[in-house]
């Protein structure tokens, strides 16, 4: 079978594999849709620290199983499924307490096992979620950077529902964000962005206006988007230290606003803030990682989340290369890797 294959930082191709077989436990899936990530990036870049190189990546991708091993029970051959990448243990002390996402013990599908970005792949049968057949291959790889998401918006909550809304960034996450929070909320949502593709896709999700921050005065365009007050919530879509710094400023933001980090800043980054001003709007900087048990909340939400089917980008898997190696001059939304 074919697949991408990084050998270590900065030296990625396609290979041959031999054909994969099921062990104890797991189910073999083959591939139909596989999304490119910045996590595929910065393993490509060295800049993720627990891969084992040389792998597959690949950690949001959909697909059917083909063999199943022994000692699995609730799947079977032919079932249409998706894969939640982040494997704990079940054992430790942060999973015995309910935070199986800082797991002591994690292993991750495409970042320390084969991934997606292979016509077949191995994975253990407790991280299979069966899917409805109506929802597309493609939109159905969508479910682990959804079921993020939602983990995000669980960290915000509650919600009135009403709020006033920044979304800093209108790249695949930004995107899914959006079309989320609007089917949930009545809240105005302003989405900043420089990119005028993204900010075409943002106002065709609903986004009820769109900034660009390299032309516009961002802490004018949010009072007058506000009446004044400044947002409720603020979420970073980006991992952009620019961006994030404007935003922990915290003139463009409401007294009790909820500031929600969710975009990857590089690692050893920094940027200032006023303690005072934390303290006098009672404001909230919450950050947000990976999604502990949300992923069967991700496939419910992606039978109604038709327009997400919008925002994705059909490619092969040579194009998937030519993007994880950063020499791709096509510009692309949600580049989904598709498998015949």
């Amino acid at each position: 079978m074919k697949a991408i294959v990084i050998r270590k930082p900065y030296d990625a191709v396609i290979a041959e594999f031999e054909e994969p077989r099921a062990g104890v436990g797991e189910v073999v899936v083959s591939v139909k849709a596989c999304g490119v990530c910045g996590t595929d990036i910065h393993i490509f870049r060295g800049g993720e620290t627990r891969v084992r190189y040389p792998i597959i990546p690949g950690h949001e991708f959909s697909g059917t199983i083909i063999d199943v091993g022994r000692n699995v029970d609730g799947v079977a051959i032919g079932d249409k499924v998706v894969v939640d990448p982040n494997i704990a243990c079940g054992k430790c002390y942060y999973c015995r307490i309910g935070a199986r996402h800082f797991c002591e013990n994690w292993e991750g599908v495409g970042v320390t096992r084969p991934g997606g970005f292979a016509e077949r792949v191995v994975v253990p049968a407790e991280a299979i979620y069966r899917i409805s057949s109506d929802i597309p291959f493609e939109r159905a790889a969508l479910a682990e950077p959804l079921s993020c998401i939602l983990h995000g918006i669980d960290l915000i909550k509650p919600l009135r529902g009403d709020e006033k809304i920044a979304i800093f960034g209108a790249g695949p996450i930004g995107l899914i964000f959006l079309a989320t929070l609007k089917r949930i909320l009545v809240a105005d949502i302003a989405v900043f962005e420089i990119q005028p593709q993204r900010a075409k896709k943002a106002l065709e999700l609903r986004a009820d206006i769109v900034v660009d921050p390299a032309k516009d005065d961002v802490v004018k365009a949010s009072r007058m988007l506000t009446n004044g007050r400044g947002f409720d919530i603020v979420i970073d879509a980006t991992g952009n230290i620019d961006a994030i710094s404007k935003i922990l400023k915290f003139d463009i933001v409401a007294p009790q606003a909820k500031i929600l980090l969710f975009g990857v800043a590089p690692p050893g980054k920094s940027v200032e803030i006023e303690p005072h001003t934390i303290y006098r709007k009672e404001i909230k900087i919450i950050g947000s990682y990976i999604n502990p048990y949300t992923m069967q909340k991700a496939i419910e939400f992606l039978k109604k989340l038709n327009e997400l089917n919008t925002i994705i980008d059909r490619i092969n898997l040579n194009e998937a290369l030519e993007i994880i190696c950063g020499v791709s001059r096509k510009s692309y939304v949600k580049p989904m890797a598709v498998f015949q």
